[in-house]
């Protein structure tokens, strides 16, 4: 993939359309986040001091409402959350509110625009959620140890961990 990526964030970056495909791939790789999760993050769910974020709702294969978690975040992820603007809702009243989601698009949209960009660059399955993969492994390359590294994927044994971990 590392190969890939530039030709990857430069098609992304270069896409038209409302949804930010090269942010969000940057944020993918940088956190470890499934499509659903990046979709669901709030602005209000941030904690700056402790460079962490409030996950609600986490999969988990026995209970998922309720099941929120904090996870770490790289100076990455910071760096492109500091750039994100804060989306403004237009209401059929005339009234504007601001969107609470950091990146308020269907989890939907933004895995078809990632898988038809794959097409269209020729890259062969490759799929928005294989870059969890490669970000949990290059957490581990960063020299981060297994406890670290649950800290951002949220996986809560070794057994499941090592699966998202493709190191060379």
């Amino acid at each position: 993939f590392k190969g890939e990526e530039a030709i990857i964030l430069e098609y992304m970056d270069d896409r038209r359309g409302p949804i930010p495909m090269g942010e969000i791939t940057r944020f993918a790789i940088a956190t470890a986040r499934r499509d659903d999760e990046i979709t669901r993050l709030l602005w209000s769910d941030l904690d700056r001091a402790n460079r962490t974020a409030l996950l609600r709702d986490v999969k988990h294969p026995r209970k998922k409402k309720g099941n929120n978690k904090t996870f770490r975040m790289t100076e990455e992820a910071w760096a492109i959350v500091d750039r994100t603007p804060v989306t403004l809702i237009h209401h059929a009243d005339g009234t504007t509110t601001e969107d609470p989601r950091i990146f308020p698009y269907n989890s939907k949209s933004i895995s078809s625009a990632f898988t038809r960009g794959m097409k269209i660059l020729g890259i062969k399955d490759l799929h928005l959620h294989d870059l969890r993969h490669e970000a949990t492994s290059r957490l581990f390359e960063r020299g981060y140890e297994i406890h670290e590294v649950a800290q951002f994927t949220l996986h809560e044994s070794w057994a499941t961990l090592k699966r998202y971990t493709h190191l060379t």
